[in-house]
């Protein structure tokens, strides 16, 4: 998409090309085709920064591995997995909207970006070892993952994740593998909306293109 498309005095500006910008913008626009809206992008191609396939987590941050959402165990031994429910939750969501898209022609072949991938913790030493069992615990108590598998042995995380075990010490591991991911390439699905989205009336696109003021009206 190098050239440039510019609509005067949009209903709607968003700047930056990335995910966020292709999924609001796009949304916008199927719920209220009338609304005029205009995307900026400082490089010269889209969606070539944060949501470039190489810059993002290809999991959809969906809180299915992602222990930063649950990094602490509580005075008795639990993990609270409430953060993981509702990110998990958010990106289902995120996930229906782009079979919408799919299947009203918004964007074509999905398998160009999104396809279906396990997803794994890996954790070393007894501590976090400890910590992954009371992850699990809570997170299978729930209908999310109550297929999610957890493992001590070592013969079976090497059947998940051969390269993990190779010429490690014999050390408490723990890992847990649920086979519900998937393998997501943000920048794929932006360009995909984003294209869909230029080609709507009174859409515009423009790359090369910085933000530099912006002045608040009433």
């Amino acid at each position: 998409m190098p050239h440039s498309s510019h609509i005067q005095n949009p209903d709607i500006i968003l700047i930056g090309s990335g995910v966020m910008s292709a999924n609001l913008g796009a949304m916008l626009k199927r719920l209220d085709p009338s609304l005029s809206i205009q995307v900026y992008e400082v490089t010269e191609e889209l969606a070539q920064e944060s949501s470039h396939g190489w810059n993002n987590a290809g999991t959809g941050h969906a809180g299915i591995c992602e222990l930063s959402y649950t990094p602490h165990r509580e005075k008795d031994g639990t993990v609270n997995v409430t953060k993981a429910i509702q990110i998990f939750e958010q990106f289902e969501h995120s996930k229906q909207f782009w079979s919408y898209a799919v299947a009203t022609g918004m964007a074509d072949n999905p398998r160009e970006f999104i396809n279906p991938v396990p997803h794994l913790s890996f954790v070393h030493g007894q501590a976090q070892v400890d910590y992954l069992k009371a992850r699990h615990t809570g997170m299978a108590a729930h209908h999310f993952f109550k297929e999610m598998e957890f493992s001590t042995d070592r013969d079976t995380i090497a059947g998940w994740a051969p390269l993990l075990l190779e010429k490690r010490a014999e050390v408490p591991i723990a890992a847990t593998r649920m086979d519900g991911g998937t393998d997501v390439n943000f920048g794929n699905i932006s360009r995909k909306l984003l294209n869909w989205l230029e080609q709507q009336p009174d859409c515009g696109i423009a790359p090369n293109h910085r933000v530099v003021d912006l002045t608040k009206t009433d």
